[in-house]
């Protein structure tokens, strides 16, 4: 009899082991968010590029419940997001669903403003919302067209995030497979610097348009402060090593106007991302495109309390009205460029070097002591610029170490 019982309580046990087993892997299958489960599905972190329907994340950040229902929608409007990606998209998206289409401008721990027919509301999103097979560690960026339901005065909930045409991210230095997305829907990334105060870093511009470039967007170079040039011509020539490779470069002033003009147009009609030192004039210089604008405005620490202290944002989006457009103000992206790059690739991002690769005595030539090597050869020629040469060298070894 007591054998009996013995194994009756055994029974018991296997069944409460099974249970939580299976409860165990439930748990799992919901925390694909983490670095084991996206590596198994993950979009290459790299290629920020658009699907047939123009959707970059593989599929869209969704409630779960949800999925089945949004994949019809986005049966329906395929047709339309492939000829042309634009508001008219995201406002037919929105018009399937009982909630209000939203622009996420800015985004905390746990919250984001969002605005919404002229106003901003402090939004929280749903508990089921997830970053679904997006390869990205974030679910809500600024930039973000989303789906809100409205509750009490001047407050939502995010209940889904719609297709992006773009973004702007980096990798995560802790997963280096996935990405942070950084900004959403953007269009051009305007790299501001200053002729002088502070000085010119070249290195730095290098960096942001790499960064731009392994985001397929367009890196504009702004040199900020040239009246405080001896000779416009010094500057020109400086910089010519990025016009011979097709980067656009614009020269202002706010002292004396020069180049407002030329930056008021690149700015109209697009989502612009500021990249730049601090000190190097970029609030100035949108709010003179801008007299209306103050890129001092309260940030995201203004925002109701909640348990716990929020970070701050990372990236603000304010509106260029009388330019149908929008800017970004980043301060968090000034790794954006170099973070999760093999060093073996950084010539990719120096056609003016690699140009000259094929030359050198030796294949694995690392372009620094070696003999017969045709890149330093170019370099005492004049061929390749000195401080291009010098930025290349800087940043391969850096990269070198990090691999």
């Amino acid at each position: 009899m007591a054998n009996k019982s013995k194994k009756h309580k055994q029974r018991i046990k296997e069944r409460q082991r099974e249970a939580w087993q299976a409860q165990k892997s439930q748990r799992k299958t919901v925390r694909h968010n983490t670095a084991v489960n996206q590596e198994k599905h993950r979009a290459d972190w790299q290629t920020l590029q658009p699907n047939e329907f123009g959707v970059v994340a593989d599929r869209r950040i969704m409630p779960r419940d949800e999925l089945e229902r949004r994949e019809r929608v986005e049966m329906l409007s395929a047709q339309a997001i492939a000829a042309d990606f634009d508001e008219a998209v995201w406002q037919r998206l929105a018009a399937a669903t009982p909630y209000a289409l939203g622009l996420v401008i800015e985004v905390s721990k746990g919250l984001c403003r969002v605005a919404l027919d002229g106003e901003i509301i402090v939004c929280d999103w749903r508990g089921a919302l997830i970053a679904e097979q997006t390869g990205y560690t974030n679910i809500i960026a600024v930039g973000d067209r989303v789906l809100v339901s409205l509750q009490e005065e001047g407050h939502g909930f995010v209940q889904e995030v719609l297709p992006r045409r773009s973004g702007l991210g980096r990798a995560d230095p802790f997963y280096g497979h996935l990405r942070q997305l950084l900004t959403a829907n953007v269009d051009q990334v305007l790299i501001v610097a200053a002729w002088r105060e502070p000085h010119l870093w070249l290195q730095m511009v290098d960096e942001y348009l790499i960064g731009a470039e392994r985001n397929n967007l367009t890196g504009i170079v702004c040199i900020n402060k040239v009246d405080l040039a001896e000779e416009m011509a010094e500057v020109e020539a400086l910089l010519r090593p990025y016009q011979a490779h097709n980067h656009p470069i614009l020269y202002t002033s706010t002292v004396t106007g020069e180049g407002l003009a030329e930056l008021t147009a690149v700015l109209r009609n697009k989502t612009t991302v500021l990249a730049g030192l601090s000190g190097v004039g970029k609030s100035t210089l949108i709010n003179s495109i801008d007299t209306n604008l103050n890129l001092r405005t309260a940030r995201i620490s203004n925002m109701p309390s909640r348990e716990g202290r929020h970070t701050t944002t990372q990236a603000v989006m304010y509106p260029l009205e009388h330019l149908n457009g929008y800017v970004i103000d980043t301060p968090g992206i000034k790794d954006m460029g170099l973070l999760g790059l093999d060093a073996e690739e950084l010539l990719d991002y120096y056609p003016d070097i690699a140009e000259f690769v094929p030359e050198c005595r030796f294949s694995n030539c690392q372009h620094e002591q070696e003999p017969g090597c045709a890149v330093r050869d170019a370099v005492e020629n004049g061929r390749i610029a000195q401080w291009r040469y010098d930025n290349y060298i800087k940043l391969y070894a850096r990269l070198a170490q990090a691999g």
